[in-house]
């Protein structure tokens, strides 16, 4: 008898093991993790479950890996936003829950106020060593100010159009060709105007956005999930390419870096065959997109002027990220043929990094990047910090950049901060949009208080009116500077001030 209560009393612990560490073990661990990635005083965990486990198929035959799930709730202690450019943020938080954008709610653009819960559906990756399971995965020139609309401006449509005809009559009829030309001109663009919005307000906005998988894509997908303007989202193989498109009329905005989208509009570099394209505008900046440089982390590879002979993915043809990357390669002193260049989007570079098929990755994308974070729970990888001297020569040579530290925890192995340089994402538009309509937009994208996280894009969170203005490249359109400043004042007016 007495064996056979043991045998059952081995089986059950044995099947408990199984099952990875149990919740108290797993909520110490995220714990732990959570006070490395995020300022102490900010979170506290209210609530924690564990949601069960499952093997990790992609363990090695010589590993014991289980996948463990959990739910949390986290309550803000004090005022903090996330979204800070230059500071801890959300990619620490989700790598440490090693949950997706859309697995975390409550994490607001322009900041988070004291007691704002958020919520993450999180998973762990844990190995079996020497029979205790190890946490191994948690995952400047300002333009002049519009006049404002005078204070006796009829409302309605009605209104307008019968307040309109009372002013042509107004003229006498054999009025001078001037004022009928100044009528006609006007009553021309408005028609054009109206007729304008009404079909995009229709059809939408369309966004050149970039690659599959990509962060603009699953940017402008968050923004298209708004209801109150139809924006819709395009594939294409990144910002060189949105910028031609822009400039052909083929969309009505495109999303680009800020390095590449000043050569559009000063006509250099890729662009330098089509000339200047002087109506190019931006909405404003969205986040910023740091430079990684990634290899794998058994790899001897320490520096990036160590990459020279080796194969190296710069991106393909039409990226801007291709431009960027021989730009940091030649402030370490290596141009395009000392190394062996190759042309791969992201998604299949990460793969024949993992394969060992190349050397080392450069890619420029926000962060956390849900690709990098994908490989990294098939293979270790490692990001090469860019030497002091590259990032001044960076910096100062190049309109666009900003020295930029890729914070500690962001991705699950990096324990350090990463010096690079980084530019900013902008949103951009042509001189077709009207001064009302962009302005309109405006507002849409950088309303506080919007999820953009949970709507898929990490990035989202660092979307604010307050840094709008940070790395912009090309003038900013005056529609944008009339809502911004409207925003800022009403910022301003409510006393919140996340810190």
């Amino acid at each position: 008898m007495l064996r056979i209560l043991f045998a059952l009393l081995l089986t059950a612990v044995l099947a408990a093991c199984s099952r990875g560490p149990d919740g108290d073990a797993l909520r110490q661990d995220v714990e732990a993790h959570l006070a490395r990635a995020v300022p102490e005083g900010i979170l506290s965990l209210q609530s924690f479950a564990r949601r069960g486990s499952q093997p990790d198929i992609s363990a090695g035959s010589d590993e014991t890996r289980r996948i463990v799930y959990f739910d949390a709730r986290l309550k803000l202690e004090r005022d903090f936003d996330f979204g800070a450019w230059d500071g801890p943020g959300l990619a620490g938080l989700v790598s440490t829950l090693g949950t997706g954008p859309r697995g975390i709610a409550g994490v607001s653009n322009g900041g988070n106020k004291v007691g704002d819960i958020i919520s993450a559906h999180g998973t762990a990756v844990y190995t079996l060593q020497d029979g205790q399971w190890v946490m191994q995965v948690s995952g400047a020139y300002r333009p002049a100010e519009a006049p404002a609309y005078a204070s006796n401006t009829p409302r309605g449509a009605a209104a307008i159009l019968d307040a309109m005809r009372k002013v042509i009559d107004a003229v006498p009829h054999e009025g001078t060709q001037a004022q009928l030309a100044v009528i006609e001109e006007e009553l021309a663009a408005a028609y054009t105007t109206i007729r304008g919005r009404l079909v995009r307000i229709n059809d939408g906005y369309s966004i050149a956005a970039g690659p599959e998988h990509g962060q603009y894509l699953l940017f402008a997908k968050a923004l298209s999930d708004d209801r109150h303007t139809r924006t819709v989202p395009l594939v294409t193989r990144g910002g060189e390419e949105n910028l031609r498109l822009l400039r052909a009329g083929k969309v009505s905005l495109a999303l680009a870096q800020g390095d590449v989208a000043l050569e559009a509009y000063a006509g250099t570099g890729a662009f330098a065959a089509a000339g200047a394209y002087a109506s190019l505008q931006a909405i404003g900046s969205l986040y910023p997109e740091p430079v990684h440089v990634l290899v794998r982390a058994d790899s001897r590879l320490g520096s990036v002027a160590a990459l020279a002979g080796k194969r190296v993915v710069i991106g393909r043809p039409g990226a801007a990220s291709r431009i960027t990357a021989l730009r940091v390669l030649r402030a370490h002193g290596l141009d395009e043929g000392d190394i062996v260049a190759v042309d791969m989007a992201i998604g299949e570079a990460l793969v024949a990094l993992r394969n060992r098929e190349v050397d080392a990755v450069i890619q420029v994308i926000g962060v956390p990047a849900n690709s990098v974070r994908d490989a990294l729970a098939q293979v270790p990888l490692r990001l090469l910090p860019l030497s002091e001297k590259a990032v001044a020569l960076l910096t100062a040579s190049q309109a666009g950049y900003f020295p930029y530290s890729i914070p500690a925890e962001s991705y699950s192995t990096q324990k350090q901060p990463v010096r690079t340089v980084a530019t900013a994402a902008l949103l951009l538009a042509d001189g077709d949009l009207s001064e009302s309509e962009v302005a309109a937009l405006t507002r849409f994208v950088y309303e506080k208080g919007q999820d953009f996280v949970a709507r898929g894009s990490a990035q989202g969170v660092q979307v604010s009116a307050a840094s709008a203005r940070l790395g912009l490249t090309v003038p900013l359109h005056i529609g944008a500077v009339r809502a911004l400043d409207a925003m800022g004042q009403q910022q301003d007016s409510s006393g919140v001030k996340p810190q």
